[in-house]
């Protein structure tokens, strides 16, 4: 891994735009354009409008659909406000690449559950063959701005190159990328459906990722939440179905003067990290790169590997406990803990997680059949069953008798974070703990609310 620095100059739409970042990834350099409005005229949003390209501001009125023409970009200090029954289709320009949201300032989506916001693309093109094709570039942040909130928004068919002038211009990008240290990322009751790589990369950032859902992320790779350095916050009470490598890394790696410190509880983890080739990654939750934090109440099935500590992480101040891992095959128990991570892994770890062997320790879900597929389907990569990585009718609420049923603990603070930007009705609502594992406490106060 390569850290890059650089300044230099570009144009974007309407005016010179000035440009400085800097990312780092796991594989590659990274050069990251990184526009501002650069003083050319902003338009305002209106009751007539529909269409949605360059610099604007204002706000998505409730249950209208816009068309995303181009790339939309919101200049620093100004705001985007997307009203409960928005839907946004990226249709583009005609060109090979898709549009994207390029955020200097604060986009705000605020779904409600009986009116949900989706952000995808044109019916045609919402089909299984497209589900890694990054058909368009999602929400990508400069360091300038403030605020990302996502509320019961539906966000599909994420990724692809991003084009001349934007924060991944040349690479491949991510379903939402943030760049800033004090940016606020407020991501709760979503839906991500289709990810070509990472559905969402934290390069610093204050974050609250509660109760999603996760389908098809990854292609090959990428992660639901990979986060770098200066990254602080909560990820409890998420449903990942079929992630390509993590579900949620937590990384110090990179240049971030503030610690990433992630403390991820209460989620529900099936069938993870098996389209990533090799052993050389985790497969669920993954502290490495100097990251503190913790992972709690947490349900992991079938995923090629458990909880991993790496040795260069902030050990002495990481705590993995009171989750329950189940395996159908004898190959996925061999690494619920990590074999190239033991020493690590047993070293931040206590003495309250539920291992097993084969077949032990079903957590009894209402209608998720744990044992469906053969140990060649999860081998099959690209190729694996479709129900493997989405809900295909799945409950993971727990059954009367569960393991997972009072097993947690809820004698730990999540992260405590200062939100400046993300008040009133852009706050992140309360997260506590739940002593049942996984994203669905059998008692049905405050967990997952899809399904």
């Amino acid at each position: 891994m390569k850290t890059t620095k650089n300044l230099f100059l570009t144009s974007v739409v309407l005016g010179a735009v000035a440009m400085f970042g800097y990312s780092c990834t796991d594989d590659e350099d990274i050069t990251i354009d990184e526009p501002t409005n650069g003083g050319g005229s902003v338009t305002l949003i209106t009751n007539e409008t529909v269409d949605l390209m360059g610099p604007m501001e204002g706000t998505l009125r409730a249950n209208k659909t816009y068309f995303l023409k181009g790339d939309l970009i919101i200049p620093e200090g100004k705001e985007i406000v997307a009203e409960a029954g928005v839907t946004i289709i990226a249709v583009g320009d005609g060109g090979p690449i898709g549009p994207e949201i390029t955020n200097n300032g604060s986009f705000v989506s605020l779904g409600t559950e009986q009116s949900p916001n989706l952000f995808t693309v044109p019916q045609a093109q919402r089909t299984r063959a497209n589900v890694f094709a990054g058909l368009w570039g999602g929400i990508q942040c400069s360091d300038k701005a403030t605020l990302v909130v996502l509320k019961w928004t539906r966000m599909e068919y994420l990724g692809g190159q991003g084009g001349p002038g934007t924060p991944r211009a040349g690479k491949i990008r991510y379903g939402l990328w943030t760049l800033n240290s004090n940016t606020e990322i407020i991501i709760e009751d979503c839906h991500f459906y289709g990810a070509k790589d990472d559905v969402y990369r934290p390069v610093g950032g204050k974050i609250h990722l509660v109760r999603n859902t996760f389908e098809f992320c990854g292609e090959t790779g990428g992660d639901g939440l990979n986060v770098k350095a200066g990254t602080v916050g909560n990820i409890a009470y998420n449903v990942f179905y079929g992630s390509a490598t993590n579900a949620f890394k937590p990384s110090n790696e990179g240049d971030g003067i503030i610690q990433t410190n992630i403390s991820v509880y209460n989620n529900t983890i099936i069938n993870g990290g098996w389209r990533r080739p090799g052993m050389s990654r985790g497969a669920n939750i993954n502290f490495e790169v100097g990251a503190r934090g913790s992972a709690y109440n947490n349900i992991i099935v079938n995923c090629k590997r458990g909880i991993r500590v790496l040795e260069d992480a902030d050990i002495p101040n990481i705590t993995v406990d009171n989750n329950l891992y189940y395996a159908s095959f004898q190959q996925m128990v061999d690494e619920f803990i990590p074999q190239d991570a033991v020493t690590s892994t047993n070293s931040a770890s206590g003495n309250n997680n539920i291992y097993g062997r084969v077949n032990d320790n079903n957590p009894m879900f209402v209608n998720y059949n744990v044992d469906q597929f053969a140990y060649a389907d999860y081998e099959a990569g690209e190729s694996q069953p479709d129900a493997m990585n989405s809900n295909s009718g799945a409950n993971l609420r727990l059954a009367q008798g569960s393991p997972a049923i009072g097993a947690g603990t809820t004698n730990f603070s999540p992260v405590s974070v200062n939100w400046v930007y993300a008040v009133g009705n852009k706050a992140p609502s309360a997260a506590a703990p739940n002593s049942d594992l996984g994203a669905y406490p059998f008692s049905g106060m405050g967990g997952n609310r899809h399904n």
